[in-house]
């Protein structure tokens, strides 16, 4: 496993509305090049918006190996932050789509049906380098308060007379139960205009969603002390009920969902209640899951997993206690994925655990 540390927590940057910030919340993506995008947010501590954050990333050319300078991706207003980034990239064209939230002063537990957060969408017609922004506020239902793209990545369907058809799943908030769902928001005009699906919950909060062979969706939603998962087979607009993995342990905290070589892999922390021990899960053809490969031992947070277009896993993480970003380049027989014994060899980390998430006062 190579390892590349993108951003260290308290490093400075310049123009940021803090001396000393924190690096949170990555995003990732493999563009129609092969070039492979890392975004996240600038935070003064590991608290979530509100706040002055900024929204950066980081790009690679040769497949995880060397790394771009840092990249300001949308840079924050009077009283406006930005954060909790979403990748989508569009094959065969250099469009590169990006979601995130805004909010001027209300969190996504105190915004309510007529203020609160926005939600926007960056384009890049140049594989990244540069980018338009809209908001797209008018998405979020008039029952819902806070709402906002679950950070990481986005998708789009490969099979059947759906492909081509982008997904984007979405938190949602009823602020009258207090209950939080799932919801995957489609284009199919290359992310013009997008529709929201049906609400997926209660008891779903930031998910990730991907396309099986048969056409089908699969969601995995964070949920403690197990993982929730659903499935679609209208192509995102509606799933099953949600019911926890017995195989997938979750503090509650955002993992990563991808196919790698057509076999389904997540990244997720492997204790019922703290954030720590970054693992890996491989299903088999039978969707049975492996046992678990540790990648980093010690305090970890969010994850997000592609495939990068050399075949090799792209994962980029939260290490220690929001210490810093870091990607990881992983090989295929290092977990067995050839059928032979797993010797990816996992990092040591940092003792203890990653606190847990609030909003920003």
């Amino acid at each position: 496993m190579e390892s590349v540390r993108l951003a260290r927590s308290g490093a400075p940057l310049i123009d940021s509305a803090f001396a000393e910030p924190c690096y949170r919340i990555p995003a990732m993506t493999v563009t129609a090049s092969g070039r492979v995008i890392v975004a996240w947010d600038v935070r003064a501590d590991w608290r979530d918006l509100p706040g002055d954050f900024d929204l950066v990333y980081r790009t690679s050319d040769d497949h995880g190996r060397s790394w771009s300078a840092v990249h300001v991706l949308r840079r924050h207003g009077e009283g406006r932050g930005f954060g909790d980034a979403s990748f989508i990239s569009v094959p065969g064209t250099g469009q590169v789509l990006c979601w995130y939230a805004a909010s001027t002063g209300k969190s996504y537990f105190t915004a309510d049906s007529h203020s609160g957060l926005e939600l926007w969408l960056a384009t890049s017609a140049d594989d990244g380098t540069t980018w338009e922004h809209r908001e797209l506020t008018g998405l979020k239902p008039d029952w819902v308060g806070g709402m906002f793209a679950a950070s990481g990545n986005g998708l789009v369907l490969q099979h059947g007379p759906r492909a081509g058809v982008l997904l984007q799943p979405f938190v949602l908030r009823d602020p009258t139960r207090g209950a939080d769902y799932a919801a995957v928001a489609k284009s199919g005009d290359g992310g013009l205009t997008w529709r929201l699906g049906a609400p997926v919950g209660p008891g779903c909060d930031e998910s990730k969603v991907v396309e099986q062979v048969d056409g089908s969706v699969v969601l995995h939603a964070r949920a403690t002390p197990r993982r929730l998962w659903a499935r679609s087979v209208d192509g995102g607009v509606t799933f099953t009920a949600p019911v926890s993995d017995p195989a997938l342990v979750d503090p509650g905290c955002n993992g990563g969902l991808t196919l790698w070589q057509d076999r389904l892999v997540c990244s997720l922390l492997n204790d019922e209640t703290s954030r720590r021990r970054l693992v890996l899960r491989i299903a088999d053809s039978s969707g049975d899951w492996s046992e678990a490969v540790d990648v980093d031992a010690g305090a970890a947070g969010y994850s997000v997993l592609a495939e990068l277009a050399d075949g090799a896993l792209g994962l980029a993480y939260e290490f220690g206690d929001y210490a810093g970003l870091r990607f990881c380049r992983i090989e295929p027989g290092e977990v067995g994925l050839d059928g032979s014994p797993s010797t990816l060899v996992a990092l040591d980390g940092a003792p203890g655990f990653a606190r847990p998430p609030v909003a920003a006062a």
